[in-house]
């Protein structure tokens, strides 16, 4: 159990290290409850390391920044550090960081036709746009912020002298997974680049190293230093949050040369490839004392695994990462038991935070999709409560002054029966991606789509229908032969997978891409995709939170405002 007052070693010596891992917003959510009870106990203050993956480093970097603000006294209320400060800062991050979550950054990406035009053509990818995203809705000066912050502005340089009395000056590292080498790449205040970390790698491997790029190195050329200074905070999350497969790595150019002098683009994905926990830069960085918070998805048991060819590779890499994680985690508790606390969505412990139902809880919580879709409020408090009760129970500690969250509403449903039951609904339909307001056990969805789809459908089908009586008998049967087998083709994922190994099939669809940007074509998608994404935002979005508030909503106002 951690102890920061072990006398093992000297508290002057004393490295303390957070890591907080990835799994989209659901990790984020589950961490701000961690962080809140950690500023309950005093501990926030005492962190010299804080170490982030994916949705861990989108959580991460809103809370530095901060941090940032209170220590370097940018603050309009001219905050002063202490415990109450940063229970002060938890308050407004309880808030403030759910009011973008809901803003549903997944289907944003895509509710601009412009954006979408430019995605539709090379050189712009979902991922540019979603670090436009973070800047906009977390780091930039579209929610509040005084700019995109550079990365090479990140480092905190406190105010007064006096800061390191009362609390030590935190280093924020942001991991992300190069796909040139397999390293461990880093996003950090003072630098950019690869860490090396494995013996095996230091020693015998001949994989090239990206080596670390500070920002106040002079002998940098012009044009590392112009890139490195175009840096900025939002790229950085969106590079630990590429998931392969869903999101096209974030591309760097500019930094490196191979040694025949041409010009390297190192290639970035999510760094829970490589640690979704991201221990391995607290290991690195020499800390002494570690909290890992760990919201990743757990292996569960498949009594009859699926044998089709993307399911039985899909099973395969959860297995590869989930011997990953166990790897490092072995790392962690080959160290001295006062020296560390780890706590996970599938802790055993969670029994005792959801005492009834504790099974459905756990298995609800677990199951929640780890995108970047909008959360209701109870799904969001939940996940809260569960990081700070685990918290809680890992941690223990003497708290002065009892903090009323606002997540601390989960407590009251949790003694009511009929409330209990109308969560437990919410979470388990929150393992789904996508129509989630459809299981709800409401009929207004229901009554917008057949009112919206009934009148154009009926039209379509009786011109269908009449074409259909004009032609000849023979033709007909043809016309229905082709439409059935076009369905079949398009919904067999292994039919369409073995056509994208066809070069020629490949090459005559960019062919074809190129072929349709003078008519206009990616103009008439981008459009289209963006009409579906504002009815899914202000339609369908708006409904699931509704349905999922605990109470009145704040205003937009509230939420939003700063102190």
């Amino acid at each position: 159990m951690l102890n920061l007052e072990s006398t093992a070693t000297n508290p002057d010596e004393i490295k303390l290290g957070l890591a907080l891992s990835g799994g989209g917003f659901r990790a984020a959510l589950f961490h701000i409850g961690v962080l809140a009870k950690l500023a309950e106990l005093d501990l926030l203050r005492q962190i010299s390391v804080i170490s982030t993956v994916s949705g861990g480093s989108i959580i991460g970097a809103f809370y530095y920044l901060k941090v940032k603000q209170l220590l370097e006294g940018r603050r309009p209320d001219a905050l002063a550090p202490s415990r109450e400060a940063y229970i002060q800062l938890m308050r407004e991050i309880e808030r403030e960081f759910l009011y973008a979550v809901q803003r549903n950054l997944r289907v944003r990406a895509f509710a601009d036709r412009r954006k979408n035009a430019r995605m539709f053509r090379a050189r712009y990818s979902p991922t540019d746009r979603l670090a436009e995203l973070f800047t906009e809705y977390l780091y930039g000066p579209g929610f509040g912020w005084g700019s995109d912050w550079p990365l090479k502005d990140l480092p905190i340089v406190p105010a007064s002298a006096n800061v390191t009395d009362t609390g030590r000056i935190p280093s924020l590292v942001i991991n992300a997974t190069a796909l040139n080498t397999g390293h461990l790449w880093q996003f950090a205040g003072p630098y950019v680049g690869e860490e090396v970390t494995a013996r095996f790698e230091a020693r015998y491997s001949v994989m090239p190293v990206f080596p670390k790029l500070y920002f106040s190195d002079p002998t940098l050329e012009s044009g590392q230093q112009a890139r490195l200074a175009a840096l900025n905070l939002g790229q950085a999350v969106a590079g630990s949050c590429c998931v392969p497969g869903l999101f096209e790595p974030m591309s760097i150019p500019g930094l490196y040369r191979n040694a025949n002098g041409e010009e390297i683009t190192v290639r970035l994905v999510d760094g829970g490839v490589f640690d979704n926990q991201g221990l391995v830069s607290l290991f690195t960085a020499g800390c002494t004392h570690i909290i890992c918070s760990d919201s990743s998805d757990l292996l569960k048991a498949e009594t009859e695994p699926a044998v089709r060819l993307v399911n039985v590779a899909m099973r395969a890499n959860e297995i590869m990462m989930n011997r990953i994680r166990g790897t490092i985690l072995d790392e962690l508790f080959s160290r001295s038991p006062d020296t560390y606390a780890f706590f996970h969505l599938g802790d055993e412990l969670g029994q005792q935070v959801f005492p009834e139902e504790a099974k459905r809880f756990a298995s609800a919580i677990a199951r929640i999709r780890t995108d970047l879709d909008a959360f209701s409020d109870r799904e969001a408090y939940t996940l809260m409560y569960y990081g700070y009760r685990l918290c809680e129970r890992k941690i223990p500690g003497t708290v002065s002054t009892p903090v009323d969250w606002t997540f601390g509403e989960v407590e009251n449903w949790l003694s009511d029966p009929l409330k209990r039951e109308s969560l437990l609904l919410h979470l388990d339909v929150g393992s789904r991606p996508l129509f989630k307001v459809f299981f709800l056990r409401k009929s207004l969805p229901y009554l917008i789509v057949l009112s919206a789809l009934f009148p154009p459908v009926l039209i379509l089908l009786a011109v269908g229908m009449y074409g259909l009586y004009l032609l000849p008998k023979w033709a007909s049967i043809l016309v229905a032969v082709v439409l059935l087998s076009l369905i079949a083709y398009s919904q067999n994922s292994r039919i369409n997978q073995w056509l994208d190994r066809l070069p020629w099939y490949r090459r005559t669809r960019q062919r074809l891409v190129v072929a349709l940007v003078p008519l206009g074509i990616p103009v008439l998608l981008g459009i289209l995709v963006a009409l579906v994404a504002r009815i899914q935002l202000n339609v369908f979005d708006r409904l699931f939170l509704k349905y999922g508030r605990f109470r009145k909503g704040h205003t937009k106002r509230e939420l939003t405002s700063r102190s």
